[in-house]
């Protein structure tokens, strides 16, 4: 009824009245609000001690490689941002829904009271650094009250002392705010716990997600170590090693339609993994054995996992700052923060003037100068570009350790092959729209013939107009013949557009499939609650995986072989964004969409588009210019691999002898050791293993 009742309501809804963020209760969330909080330190003041000194530990120089750094820089944000506020205009009168995207990816900027009007005109130069030093570094833990129960009790007097002082300084900040009445405090008095707390189970209050965070106004950095050596004032926060802190922007719901739907209050007495599915990394991590106690790893340099923070900000040697005195840890945090988008990484890297990957199509797109209405921050990429193509090779490192691929049992007519999950939370995970996992396997004959192929892609081609544009050719297209070995999340709309299956995630209501593979101990009895069970072609699956597949965090599938496969390849594929996706964001910014009523395209005609209009043709110029988001290995196994084809992409080149090289001299279960660059699997990546590759170079499969 509820559903009837909005769709009644938006389907008049074509022009609209500005209304101001802050009095908006559609997307009003708990935490510290806009203006709250004072003016933040930018990342430049930070680097002046906490950079260049040791770039391979150094907090400055990796977090400025990773799109944590330039969350508020990426263009593929900034035109489902776009796309979004076009939604958000035609389904409830206004784009405040946007809002809700500038508080995880500029949160200073939102903070400090620049995300209305939600179009970015109104975000200064240092807004573009994303999630940023000073602002992580003053988040406090909602939850206080509580302790952080994940973390290990303190021992020493010292740590006692201070995670006491925090305790106390955030307790001081928590009584301060307020629900939206303005009247109803956040804390209970009596509890100093969320006033809808409840029972302490969902779907009450008990966590803080999608983009609630909560702010120390003072001055002080909060972090990990109860022992710096620092030149400001500290404070030790627990909260900062817990598995909770990174559930603030990484469990991700709809707010407005909760608001819409449910009820104006639910954002604010209920868990906001509740309602409205859109990211729910931290609630896969929490169901999973990892986030469950912990278990082991076969990740290299990571034995034991129990928090984000092990494999996104795993442990290093070295000092945090060039300070004399500075402790050396073995456990300082690498602040790399890798996830899965090294296509942006990339790109954004070849924006640095000052780079020698520079490249000047590229730049001319992100600087505007090829697209009214298209442009991002690129001062702020000047010198950073080594940082980010330094952050895109971790991030292929840690794709490539983000799954096993093995074959289970084989016969004449079939083969079985697990995929394992190696992360801690559903593989993939993240963002829904356009990126996925999926599996190729090629079978030829005893006369080396290509006789069947299971979801072949056929690469992208392009060529260049007599103006030099990039034009599409062919390709960049994955054919699906086997819909169960390709792992996405596809959303759904169906009660608001009509859509099975939809891309408009600002719109989405469910999930019509969800066959990522979850990761290994997935508690399958509170997966409902949080809305992560399999879905399959718009039901629950709840049997899609078996009690051993949930139990061990792996996917067993079974094909048949075409009759007279004399071998196989099968490899293992990771893809950023598809050319699905960008189609649909080029076609819903440029009005040539029907996925909505024709009135609802208004981002080429509204004066509010100005400055984002442009992203339409921006993102599919860069999509084609940059490789179509090319599908890069995972793993690779077959009846026919190649002697020093580490990355499996079915040819020995220049790429398997880095992937040797940049691991040369590490033993196994040392940071940068890389089993696969160890062909010979003596423990030790060495001149052998090179003398392979090169020996191989330029041999290709059949």
């Amino acid at each position: 009824m509820f559903a009837l009742i909005f769709l009644v309501a938006i389907s008049s809804v074509y022009s609209w009245t500005p209304i101001p963020v802050k009095d908006d209760r559609n997307v009003f969330m708990p935490g510290s609000q806009p203006g709250e909080v004072g003016t933040f330190e930018t990342p430049d003041k930070c680097d002046n001690c906490h950079g260049g000194y040791n770039l391979a530990v150094e907090p400055a120089f990796n977090w400025r490689g990773s799109m944590m750094a330039q969350a508020a820089r990426d263009p593929l944000w900034f035109a489902c941002l776009t796309a979004s506020l076009q939604d958000s205009i035609w389904a409830v009168g206004n784009p405040n829904a946007g809002d809700i995207c500038i508080r995880c990816h500029s949160p200073t900027g939102w903070l400090e009271g620049r995300s209305d009007p939600t179009n970015t005109e109104a975000l200064r130069t240092s807004d573009f650094d994303g999630v940023q030093c000073d602002f992580c570094h003053k988040m406090i833990d909602p939850l206080s009250q509580l302790g952080q129960p994940g973390v290990p009790d303190e021992t020493d007097p010292t740590a006692i002392s201070m995670a006491d002082a925090a305790y106390q300084r955030d307790i001081a900040v928590l009584v301060t705010l307020s629900l939206f009445n303005g009247i109803e405090p956040f804390l209970d008095p009596v509890t100093n716990l969320p006033t809808y707390y409840g029972n302490g189970s969902l779907p009450y209050y008990v966590e803080n997600a999608g983009g609630q965070y909560f702010v120390d106004p003072g001055s002080a950095k909060s972090g990990p170590f109860y022992d710096p050596e620092a030149r400001h004032q500290v404070h030790y926060s627990r909260y900062h090693k817990s598995k909770t802190f990174c559930s603030t922007c990484h469990d991700v719901s709809n707010p407005i339609l909760a608001s819409v739907l449910l009820g104006t209050d639910t954002p604010e007495t209920q868990a906001a993994s509740s309602y409205f599915h859109v990211e729910r990394t931290t609630s896969e991590f929490l169901l999973g054995a990892y986030g469950q106690g912990g278990t082991s790893t076969i990740i290299p340099g990571i034995p034991w996992a129990d928090k984000c923070q092990d494999c996104h900000m795993r442990d290093v040697t070295g000092v945090g700052c060039d300070k004399a005195g500075a402790p050396i840890r073995d456990d300082l945090p690498l602040h790399d923060l890798a996830g899965g988008n090294q296509w942006i990484a990339r790109i954004l890297a070849s924006a640095d003037t000052e780079n020698a990957a520079y490249d000047s199509y590229n730049y001319l797109i992100l600087s505007g100068q090829k697209y009214a209405g298209a442009q991002i921050d690129v001062t702020g990429l000047v010198g950073v570009g080594d940082a980010l193509l330094d952050g895109a090779y971790r991030v292929d490192r840690q794709l490539e350790v983000s799954a096993n691929l093995d074959i289970i049992e084989e016969s004449s007519d079939n083969v079985t092959l697990r995929v394992t999950n190696n992360a801690g939370h559903k593989l993939i995970s993240g963002f829904p729209e356009g990126r996925r996992m999926f599996l190729n396997i090629r079978f030829y004959d005893a006369s080396d013939s290509l006789i069947g192929e299971i979801n072949p892609y056929e690469p992208l081609v392009t060529t260049q107009d007599p103006s030099g544009d990039e034009v599409y050719v062919s390709g960049g297209i994955l054919t699906n013949t086997h819909d169960e070995l390709v792992w996405e999340a596809q959303m759904s709309s169906k009660e608001l557009t009509g859509e099975n299956k939809t891309f408009h995630f600002a719109l989405a209501t469910d999930r019509y499939k969800d066959n990522r593979i979850p990761p290994k101990g997935f508690d399958t009895s509170e997966m409902y609650s949080r809305l992560v069970q399999p879905r399959w072609h718009g039901e629950d699956a709840p049997d899609y995986f078996t009690p051993e597949e949930y139990a061990g965090g792996y996917d067993d599938v079974t094909v048949g072989k075409p009759s007279g496969t004399d071998y196989w390849q099968a490899t293992l594929y990771y893809q950023t964004t598809s050319k699905e996706y960008i189609e649909f964001l080029r076609d819903e910014i440029n009005g040539a969409a029907d996925t909505l009523p024709s009135e609802a395209y208004i981002a080429q005609t509204d004066p509010f588009f100005t400055t984002l209009r442009g992203w339409g043709n921006a993102i599919w110029d860069l999509w084609l210019h940059n490789g179509g988001s090319e599908p890069q290995v995972v793993n690779s196994i077959g009846t026919n691999a190649l002697p020093g084809d580490i990355n499996g992409d079915g040819i020995v080149n220049i790429q398997d002898l880095t992937i040797v090289t940049l691991s040369y001299g590490n033993l196994e279960g040392e940071p940068g050791y890389d089993p696969d660059a160890d062909i010979n699997n003596d423990g030790i990546v060495d001149m052998r293993d090179m003398y392979i590759v090169a020996s191989s170079l330029g041999e290709t499969t059949p």
